[in-house]
């Protein structure tokens, strides 16, 4: 808890600093004779465009990987046993839905559209949901911390017990160390607990300005 009302102040702090950024940069590009109005419309526009054409191509690959499964499933008669694999962002877990005819199959699939999957050796459907949230074994046994090489990592049960599950970056421990308030190192080297997907994220931003890579470097 102490954590998190640390992450939240120094959040703020964060907000605070980036909101000043932009008026001086603001301030210089008005002096500079172009309007604000159409400036700020300019970087709006921009960055819009980028996000929507991003969206555009994911989901363009992930129409056509579907049409592909749906063309695989059509091809026989076969009935198949269909399996639901939920991808966690920590953890994944897999249902058991039962034996599908092809027709009750494509059905299923085109009821929820961002879904993938795949047959497996000819026999098995799996279908693959994307959850934004840990699985229900991480939210009760899953710490951050510290490996033995200094990188942020997610463990399966208390740190000690070493059970790796992903690893993120490498912490510069030094600049931590003089830079956070007293205790927020040694709580993160004992464990910090995660149950939630807010306080996953809450971690890894704090943390994540102490990366000595970037912190999207993440090894698995």
């Amino acid at each position: 808890m102490k954590f998190l009302n640390f992450n939240k102040r120094w959040k703020k702090i964060k907000r605070t600093l980036t909101t000043f950024t932009i008026c001086i940069l603001l301030a210089v590009l008005a002096g500079a004779g172009l309007p604000i109005s159409q400036m700020m419309q300019s970087l709006l526009t921009t960055g819009s465009i980028e996000v929507m054409e991003e969206d555009a191509s994911l989901e363009e690959d992930s129409s056509m990987a579907q049409a592909s499964l749906l063309q695989q499933i059509r091809s026989n008669d076969k009935l198949r046993r269909v399996f639901l694999e939920k991808k966690f962002v920590c953890g994944t877990e897999t249902v058991n839905l039962g034996n599908f005819t092809p027709e009750e199959m494509v059905t299923l699939i085109k009821q929820h559209p961002g879904w993938s999957g795949y047959i497996e050796a000819e026999s098995d459907l799996v279908v693959q949901e994307t959850v934004n949230d840990l699985s229900p074994h991480c939210k009760e046994n899953a710490y951050m911390s510290l490996d033995k090489e200094g990188n942020l990592t997610l463990f399966d049960g208390k740190p000690k017990e070493e059970k790796t599950i992903r690893t993120f970056f490498q912490l510069d421990v030094g600049s931590m160390e003089t830079s956070l308030p007293a205790g927020v190192l040694e709580q993160l080297q004992n464990g910090i607990r995660v149950q939630d997907i807010e306080e996953y994220n809450s971690v890894l931003s704090t943390f994540g300005d102490y990366a000595v890579a970037p912190a999207g470097n993440i090894i698995e």
